[in-house]
């Protein structure tokens, strides 16, 4: 009889210790396909708004693997309004792009950078501008620093 409940006792200890194990893995699933999920662009355009006061700005853009093409738009109050394409790429879900874009009759080209995260796209803020006013960005991304005005992801225009 006492053989009987150290058997009982074993296997019960054993069926929990299965079960604990099998319940980590599967945290350990969830969690690392959650951080692949968190790091993959949707199909198809992704558009995003930040409305700040009276400026109002729109992102939008389409990936291929790690290519980005899109639109970029800047309508500051009292200020021409800017407007062109971006092109760069997407690691990280961080884009690094180039700024093409058209304002008081002169084309410009500058970098710009954006952290996408929780529906949001978050526009970096220089380090330095170059001796002909070009935004700097620090080379490191884990020190690259963001605005805190977000643009919305939302329906595309």
């Amino acid at each position: 009889m006492k053989l009987y409940f150290a058997a009982a006792a074993l296997l019960t200890m054993l069926s929990c210790q299965q079960s604990a194990s099998n319940s980590s893995e599967t945290t350990e699933k969830d969690s690392s396909a959650a951080k692949q999920e968190t790091s993959i662009v949707a199909a198809g355009p992704q558009c995003y708004t930040r409305i700040s006061g009276k400026d109002t700005s729109y992102l939008q853009f389409e990936t291929d693997n790690e290519v980005i093409n899109g639109q970029l738009e800047y309508r500051l109050f009292e200020k021409d309004k800017n407007q062109g394409a971006i092109t760069g790429t997407i690691s990280n879900n961080i884009i690094e792009a180039e700024y093409r874009f058209m304002s008081e009759g002169t084309t410009s080209v500058r970098p710009v950078i954006f952290k996408l995260e929780n529906n949001q796209a978050f526009e970096a803020i220089p380090s330095s501008f170059d001796n002909q006013g070009v935004p700097v960005f620090e080379k490191d991304q884990s020190k690259l620093k963001f605005g805190e005005a977000p643009f919305v992801k939302g329906e595309c225009k």
